[in-house]
């Protein structure tokens, strides 16, 4: 028996999502499989946004072009933007006025963030 990095599960998952792709969607596309897996609604009601590469030990990493994605999070109606620790210094100083910043390092600590969100408590905030 060793360890490995990959679960050796007997289902697949495909996600696929015209013009969106690349590392850049790995946190949102992680996120997306672990509200289809567990009860209720992850966003509550919220439009929320976000961007990160995510390594198979769920470490999210800095990505490329936060400030588009960021207006583009607007335009698309989001008012909570998750986004990599690493990019939070370039985040805030490219932040649309009324965009919520909540900084993740973990998938489960995107999770816990919006679990907070969703119960009152503040997040980790860039």
């Amino acid at each position: 028996m060793s360890p490995a990095d990959r679960a050796d599960v007997n289902f697949e998952i495909n996600i696929h999502l015209e013009d969106v792709g690349g590392p850049s969607a790995g946190l949102i596309f992680a996120l997306a499989i672990v509200d289809s897996l567990t009860p209720g609604a992850m966003e509550d009601g919220r439009t929320v946004a976000g961007t990160g590469a995510i390594d198979v030990k769920g470490n999210v990493k800095p990505i490329g072009g936060i400030p588009f994605k960021l207006i583009a999070a607007q335009e698309d109606g989001a008012t909570t933007f998750l986004v990599p620790a690493d990019n939070c210094a370039e985040a805030m100083s490219n932040a649309p006025e009324g965009m919520d910043l909540v900084k993740v390092e973990t998938l489960a600590g995107a999770v816990e963030a919006l679990d907070d969100l969703d119960e009152g408590r503040t997040p980790p905030h860039c």
